[in-house]
């Protein structure tokens, strides 16, 4: 493909709550399902796109996230302006193989926005970022809202089609890798797109607590906390389970140097202890299962993801 169709994609698909000089934004947009209602729900909850640093954000966005929940704007860089200006340099000799090695720079628009409907929905509009974030009760909101960046990324990733739309997800994403797509897809097939975000979504808040792997009964645990009074719940076949299980575990391999790192990083900004794995000793089922307002706070976050607004 000539660089000059890639900028007439650009436009082509630009439109309402779609950002111009993010590089695929709107082929994203109308393309991926999962994107598109991350967006739609950020844009919903009063946040807006800014190229404008709020604070910091460029040089180190994990130290800035608290300001993009204070000012509710998510930064992202003009990624397009500087391949428009290459295209004149050079009019129809530039392709996307070009890029291959030497991309523009990334924006982690789908991330930071999956990060700022989760902190709407599990801490509304406190007076203060820092004091909400800092207080002794919020250690599950906030590893449930990094939870669902990591789950939102993963279906988007899953949804993410071959060739173009495959190249520009990953100048939008910090997720390169989709383990175990096509289980998760069978477990979509047998449940239902629902439960099974919610249950991703556990999952990657099981990993963040330091949980390598998913024992039986702890995805059972997970089908519970999705039911809600007065639904029938029919519990999956054991066969359903354990597949759904291997599955999710599979998902939760990360890093763990690199888990642990940021996570401490994170935490003690708001004043906890540099013991990270005795800060998150605890059972994060149990905690979500007795915090009914974090549990529905999940559910409707599964929910946003899982199917278009009306």
């Amino acid at each position: 493909m000539k660089l000059a169709e890639l900028i007439e994609l650009q436009r082509a698909h630009h439109g309402p709550g779609r950002l111009r000089g993010n590089l695929g934004d709107g082929l994203l947009f109308a393309k991926n399902p999962f994107y598109r209602r991350v967006r739609l729900a950020t844009l919903a909850r009063g946040f807006r796109y800014t190229t404008e640093d709020p604070g910091d954000y460029f040089a180190f966005p994990l130290a800035a996230l608290d300001v993009l929940f204070e000012t509710r704007r998510v930064p992202y860089r003009d990624n397009v302006s500087a391949l428009a200006r290459l295209e004149r340099v050079r009019p129809g000799f530039f392709e996307l193989r070009d890029l291959s090695k030497n991309r523009p720079l990334p924006n982690y628009v789908l991330h930071e926005s999956a990060h700022a409907v989760a902190f709407h929905e599990l801490f509304g509009r406190p007076k203060s970022v820092r004091g909400a974030l800092a207080a002794p009760g919020a250690l599950l909101a906030i590893e449930l809202g990094e939870a669902y960046a990591m789950t939102a990324e993963y279906f988007a990733a899953c949804a993410a089609g071959a060739g173009l739309e495959r190249w520009v997800f990953a100048i939008n994403s910090y997720r390169q890798r989709i383990p175990a797509r096509e289980a998760v897809g069978a477990a979509v097939r047998e449940l239902g797109l629902e439960p099974v975000v919610f249950t991703v979504l556990l999952a990657f808040l099981s990993n963040l607590f330091f949980e390598e792997r998913l024992a039986a009964p702890r995805v059972d645990r997970m089908l519970e906390l999705w039911s809600t009074p007065g639904r029938t719940q029919v519990l999956p076949t054991p066969a359903v389970r354990r597949r759904l299980r291997r599955a999710l575990s599979e998902l939760m391999v990360m890093n763990p140097e690199f888990r642990r790192d940021t996570t401490r990083l994170f935490l003690t900004m708001f004043g906890r202890s540099r013991r990270v794995e005795k800060v998150l000793s605890a059972d994060p089922l149990e905690l979500l299962g007795r915090d009914a307002k974090a549990l529905e706070a999940s559910r409707r976050l599964a929910r946003l993801l899982a199917r278009e607004a009306p």
